[in-house]
């Protein structure tokens, strides 16, 4: 396999892979877009943020709600 092949793969792979927190906190702010809580928005993508710089890489179920499931 050649390495475009393999980057596809691996970027497919990633995408699947979204945390489903990520993709409701994506989620949650475009719907506050759109019904016009930009406020709304700002925190959830505040939030969104915080998640992707600080939320542990490993997989685990546990590193992913460490917040309590909020």
């Amino acid at each position: 396999m050649d390495t475009t092949q393999t980057t596809t793969l691996e970027n497919s792979a990633s995408d699947q892979d979204m945390r489903p927190r990520a993709r409701t906190l994506s989620w949650m702010a475009s719907m506050s877009v759109a019904a016009g809580e930009i406020r709304a928005a700002e925190g959830y993508l505040l939030e969104l943020l915080a998640w992707c710089a600080f939320a542990e890489r490993d997989g685990s179920e546990e590193a992913t709600n460490a917040d309590g499931g909020f």
